[in-house]
């Protein structure tokens, strides 16, 4: 606390000295014994204290304290004299002077200084919470004039009986006037029953509860005079008054509304195709089977009377019509996927990697494939169709072998959330370019008389992937194997059911 004494006496500035080592504040004292040296000290800096004498020779302390005043109108001025009359020590307060002391009463400068330390203290701590709350006012009167969001200040109106009947509009934001199409000066100061034209007035109830509750409320709403779909939110500001800022989301609903539409009709759509591939590929099996047992009675009972040529012919039907029934039976099994599909339940991919390699027995044994897999997990999924996705990679990765017998890794990682398993072998390959679009369905990258097979396996196992939350990948090389790689949920992320 810096403090400036005037005062001539020394011996007096001593007993002020030791009253004001009292107070429990450190202070920095700076003495002045003239009118020269106190106009000094007013120079150098500003002071939060002045003690004044009243009465030094040519110079008194009302005009000391006028000169200060004149430079620091803040600044507390204690009159500290000898001899001064009431009518004058009136006349100082009545100057601006904070308080006096006599000398002859100097114990009580300690208390005096302390009050007045409080004072400035307190003075200093009001006009930073008034600076923050003007501030925060100008930031709010900011965001209230420049928001997007429509925003507007009510009062409730009540009856005579205190009864809540209505809502005053206190003032009300440029995007007011954007969004409701009502200028400012108009919705300013109405009751909003009249101005909407609406008995009770809009969403009274909503409001009304943020009031009583102090609760903030948010909704939706459709309000047909403007025909807008409004986000509106209300809280309470004070008592009895509360804000709503309101967004229109219109063109958001419209979207909305599109979306869902576009998604019906895709999932109808789907759901058409699905049933479609199904009625399609089952139907087609009768006629073919009947195709393909007229050409067997056609070779058994009259292939000795063909010549080589018409046996040729009948041997290219009937692999035509062995192959589509191939065809036709990966289309069927495509189809239901989804439809058919079972309820998720725990799966150990041990198992069901165990039930793939059974049912491709006689393949691995005629290739003399060696088989590895370690540490497979257990997952929420569908069974038969985990083995039908091991049974599509080994069976791949055994057709596509190199001169070697085939190599079967079947390796996992944790990647987190989620088991990566990879299904790794050394056969012929194939160039990084192809990774994509080998997944999609009929697309082969080599002709029927070089590997035979319809083209839809690693369609059914994306397919099979994708329904178990996951996705499949390949990393390959021409002459270097490739592995297939596909991820699915760990049982406490995955869903418990299709």
């Amino acid at each position: 606390m810096s403090i400036l004494i005037l005062e001539d006496n020394e011996a007096d500035l001593e007993l002020i000295k030791r009253e004001l080592r009292s107070v429990r504040y450190h202070s920095d004292i700076e003495w002045a014994w003239s009118k020269a040296t106190f106009l000094d000290a007013l120079e150098r800096k500003a002071p939060q204290i002045v003690l004044l004498d009243y009465s030094l020779p040519g110079f008194d302390g009302l005009t000391a304290m006028a000169m200060v005043r004149d430079r620091f109108p803040e600044v507390r001025t204690i009159i500290v004299s000898g001899g001064i009359g009431e009518e004058t020590a009136i006349e100082a307060l009545k100057t601006g002077a904070t308080d006096y002391v006599l000398k002859k009463h100097l114990h009580r400068l300690g208390p005096v200084i302390a009050r007045t330390i409080q004072e400035i203290e307190e003075t200093a701590e009001r006009r930073k919470a008034e600076a923050a709350l003007e501030e925060s006012r100008k930031r709010f009167h900011s965001l209230f004039s420049s928001s997007n969001e429509g925003i507007c200040l009510h009062e409730m109106v009540y009856d005579p009986k205190g009864n809540a009947v209505d809502y005053r509009i206190i003032d009300a934001n440029p995007a007011y006037e954007a969004i409701t199409g009502i200028p400012r000066n108009e919705a300013v100061g109405s009751i909003a029953s009249v101005l909407y034209r609406s008995t009770p007035p809009p969403y009274f109830d909503h409001y009304l509860k943020v009031v009583e509750t102090g609760q903030p409320f948010r909704f939706e709403t459709y309000y047909p005079p403007m025909r807008r779909h409004l986000l509106i939110s209300a809280f309470l500001t004070e008592k009895d008054q509360f804000a709503t800022m309101f967004m229109d989301v219109t063109e958001r609903k419209h979207l909305e509304a599109e979306l869902k539409r576009k998604a019906e009709e895709l999932e109808r759509s789907n759901a058409e195709l699905q049933q479609f591939a199904y009625v399609a590929s089952h139907d087609l099996q009768e006629p073919l089977r009947m195709i393909s047992s007229h050409l067997d009675l056609l070779r058994r009972r009259h292939g000795d009377q063909l010549n080589s040529s018409a046996l040729q012919h009948l041997e290219f039907a009937v692999d035509g019509s062995l192959r589509m029934k191939a065809l036709i039976s990966d289309l069927l099994l495509y189809s239901r996927l989804e439809s058919r599909g079972r309820v998720f339940e725990r799966v150990d991919l041990s198992e069901s990697l165990r039930q793939a390699m059974n049912n491709l027995r006689a393949c691995i044994d005629e290739s003399k494939a060696a088989i590895k897999a370690h540490g497979l997990p257990e997952v929420m999924a569908d069974q038969v169709q985990m083995v039908q996705l091991f049974q599509n990679l080994i069976s791949n990765a055994i057709k596509f072998r190199g001169a070697s017998a085939p190599e079967i890794s079947i390796l996992v990682d944790d990647n987190g959330e989620e088991w990566n398993v990879h299904v790794k072998d050394t056969g012929i390959g194939m160039d990084p370019v192809h990774k994509e679009r080998i997944f999609q369905m009929f697309q082969r990258l080599h002709t029927k008389d070089e590997y035979p097979g319809t083209g839809i396996g690693l369609a059914i196992c994306k397919k099979i992937v994708e329904r178990h939350g996951g996705r499949i990948w390949v990393d390959s090389e021409p002459g270097k194997g490739s592995t297939f790689s596909f991820s699915l949920p760990k049982m406490e992320t995955n869903s418990a059911a299709a």
